[in-house]
């Protein structure tokens, strides 16, 4: 089969996208372009032909109105004269219409709860919220009646979908097991914590400082700040926590393997309380305990699996409790670490997760 891959908001070598999706569709024997917006050369890595339409967007408003570079990847893609395009941005969602009434095969990969998602925007008006959750939700559906699949990374986002497209297809952004680091014997208990990911108000980035620096471990931020005012606050706030930046693959799995525990306590947002965070799942798969907000997605499986502890994501004590639990009892935390991992690598895992692609692709032939 030729699979086009097509996204303007991602970098080409997003993980969902490039590292798994498009690498393991390839691997399969399939020819594979991805199709990309940014001011690189086009380029072929491990049998992915990547093609670029140099139009990058000055500013997110520009994303979404932009009409010239929509049109320039619509013909990019009719040209390549594909089996099945594969679009993972809402903002083409009318571009997979085209392409549909085109006589193309389109599948959707909906990576959020989008009008969830809209409600916790910091960047769009509160009082607007509400309004555009519900106009994208009835546009979003309307499309996705359209396409020939829809692929989601979440059993909440499935349900949805159903209601709508009667070939929903779950495939979860879980770790790959060839990338996996594991901490193993290195492991130590008195490392510092980390967080890594989206650094904003609504991943519950206060309350960790504040119960780490309350019991005096050390704690880590990977990733790039997105709520304004938000590092200043924390970094002068609390003397106990690091910033690392945005990192790199190889460094991330570096931070994880010298950490005591990780920490995914998002706060309650619509989108948050009914996603998988994939740092959840990069935490069990490096051998580090978890501490989680007690979301029921979460419990069933950290407390199912038996690799972490689960919090009120407000509760400073409650995670401080965490926090002294797993750092207070090596035997404790060994259990926990070697249970996630195990995890992954017999159950979540993205090696299971590619052959459902696969699939889905042979199911829209």
């Amino acid at each position: 089969m030729k699979i086009c891959h097509i996204t303007t908001v991602h970098p080409r070598y997003d993980v969902r996208i490039f590292w798994k999706e498009c690498l393991s569709v390839a691997r399969a024997g399939n020819e594979v372009f991805l199709i990309v917006n940014d001011n690189e050369d086009d380029e072929v890595i491990n049998g992915v032909k990547i093609l670029s339409i140099k139009s990058p967007f000055k500013n997110r408003m520009s994303r979404i109105l932009s009409r010239g570079a929509k049109r320039r990847i619509c013909k990019k893609a009719k040209n390549l004269k594909a089996d099945i395009y594969h679009f993972h941005d809402p903002e083409l969602l009318g571009l997979g219409v085209k392409l549909k009434k085109s006589g193309f095969c389109v599948i959707y990969d909906s990576h959020e709860d989008v009008p969830r998602q809209i409600l916790a925007k910091e960047w769009i008006p509160s009082f607007l919220r509400g309004i555009l959750s519900g106009l994208f939700e009835l546009y979003e559906n309307r499309c996705a009646r359209k396409y020939d699949a829809i692929i989601v990374p979440t059993p909440y986002i499935k349900e949805r979908f159903q209601k709508v497209n009667n070939s929903v297809w779950e495939v979860c952004n879980f770790p790959s097991t060839e990338e996996i680091i594991y901490s193993g014997g290195n492991y130590s208990n008195n490392n510092p914590g980390c967080y890594v990911g989206d650094l904003s108000n609504t991943r519950g980035l206060r309350q960790i400082a504040e119960a780490t620096y309350k019991v005096g471990l050390s704690l880590n931020l990977c990733g790039t700040f997105h709520s304004k005012g938000l590092k200043q606050e924390i970094l002068g706030q609390f003397g106990n926590v690091k910033y690392l930046g945005f990192l790199g693959r190889a460094d991330i799995a570096e931070v994880l393997c010298t950490s005591s525990m990780g920490f995914v306590t998002l706060l309650n947002t619509p989108n948050d309380a009914m996603s998988y965070p994939i740092k959840l799942f990069e935490y069990m798969a490096a051998g580090i305990p978890v501490i989680a907000s007690n979301f029921p997605i979460y419990k069933d499986i950290v407390e199912g699996q038996n690799c972490g502890v689960c919090v009120d994501p407000l509760d400073i004590n409650a995670i401080c409790d965490a926090i002294n639990k797993i750092r207070n009892d090596k035997e404790y935390a060994d259990e926990l670490r070697n249970n996630g991992h195990k995890t992954i690598i017999e159950k979540f895992n993205w090696e299971n997760q590619a052959k459902k692609l696969i699939e889905c692709y042979n199911s829209c032939r």
